[in-house]
């Protein structure tokens, strides 16, 4: 098969990013495989990358925006079995990955930029425009698409055929995978240590790990919410990735400024190699690969039902699930979950060892060469 894929951008860095490198790389082992894209990096040499014009294109928003058009303009359907997009990035794709549900995004986009008040107001609007923008492109672009719908996680399949009425058999589950390799029980002993050490972390404290940017859509806000319940000197939170820690400083519970640690964005390894465990109450979710491999390094996992979240959690085995919320009584609850979680893996360091290593046991089913299995499977039908 010839196959175009469009994506806004691609590499090793994001969750999107990442699952196309991944994916491209082992659909080109045996099809024609074109990138069109804005920006591009540690893409397989065996896939031809077209680099697509974009104005300000260094603004993400300008990109998701821009990209219906650009990938008009520079691609002709008519040249390829398969044009693969992502989501409802493409309108002349005739098949589709969905990374994320445009229906639950809005709701928590909105919450997101309500709670940025640096944010100038003709921003929030635009924002919450294209918002809505994007969710009507999806729904035209999986419309389109039936029979060639695919999505990261099984929970996002089963969300997606409620939202636009699709068939059982119009909409397939490809999950993600995660690089064992990378991610495994090694990075603990040749990281841990000397993390620690530099953190000034000592060997008995307890350290939660949060990962992620968005953080409000990503709910560390509800972690934070969680460790203000908690009075514990043992405890430490560590918060790797992109974010301002001036924008959730209010939140930081009193007492805890030095056992709050902000690192930006960083390799994750030494990060997952310093936990003990891995708390993610994202209010929405595609997959989430954070999960994975935090769990594939032997972390065990206070999580929500969203994204991979429920095929990794065996609840009390693996990890513990916590509820969403709808109102403020529920967001309490959920805060009050994650703190009695983390006190129950905290008392009990051994069981949290023991869950930890279920939690990797669990991750061991999702593998990238899975994953371009059940997306050639399903292209396939585009063979002539």
């Amino acid at each position: 098969m010839k196959i175009a894929i469009v994506i806004e951008k691609v590499d090793l860095q994001g969750g999107q990013n990442r699952v196309i490198v991944e994916l491209s790389r082992r659909l080109a082992t045996r099809h024609e495989v074109h990138i069109y894209c804005f920006e591009a990096a540690d893409v397989h040499p065996d896939v031809k990358v077209h680099i697509m014009r974009c104005p300000l294109r260094h603004r993400e928003i300008m990109q998701e925006i821009f990209i219906p058009i650009a990938s008009r303009l520079s691609l002709n359907p008519r040249n390829f079995d398969v044009v693969l997009a992502q989501g409802g990035n493409c309108f002349v794709a005739n098949a589709t990955l969905v990374h994320t549900s445009q229906g639950e995004l809005a709701a928590v986009k909105e919450l997101a930029f309500a709670g940025q008040p640096d944010m100038p107001g003709w921003e929030r609007i635009i924002r919450n425009r294209w918002q809505r923008a994007a969710l009507r492109n999806e729904g035209r672009v999986v419309k389109k698409c039936r029979g060639a719908v695919m999505t990261v996680s099984e929970q996002l399949r089963r969300s997606l055929i409620g939202q636009y009425d699709l068939a059982e058999d119009e909409i397939f589950a490809s999950p993600n995978g995660v690089d064992h390799e990378r991610f495994n029980l090694g990075v603990r002993e040749k990281y841990r240590e000397s993390l620690r050490a530099e953190m000034g972390i000592a060997e008995d404290d307890f350290v939660a790990l949060f990962m992620g940017a968005c953080w409000l859509e990503k709910g560390l806000d509800r972690l934070l919410a969680a460790a203000s319940l908690l009075e514990r000197p043992d405890l430490h939170l560590l918060v790797v990735g992109k974010g301002e820690p001036a924008s959730v400083a209010h939140l930081v519970p009193d007492g805890w400024g030095q056992r709050v640690h902000f690192t930006g964005r960083q390799q994750p390894e030494p990060y997952f190699a310093a936990a003990d465990c891995f708390v993610f109450p994202t209010r929405v979710e595609g997959f989430g690969l954070v999960m994975a491999e935090a769990a594939a390094c032997g972390l065990p996992l206070i999580v929500t039902p969203a994204g991979v979240g429920p095929e990794l959690v065996e609840q009390g085995v693996s990890g513990y699930l916590v509820g969403q919320a709808e109102d403020e009584d529920a967001e309490f609850a959920v805060a009050r979950d994650i703190a009695r979680h983390i006190e129950q893996l905290a008392d009990g360091r051994q069981a949290a060892s023991r869950m930890g290593l279920a939690a990797r046991e669990k991750s061991l089913a999702f593998t990238w060469e899975r994953q371009a299995e059940v997306v050639e499977q399903v292209l396939s039908q585009f063979a002539t």
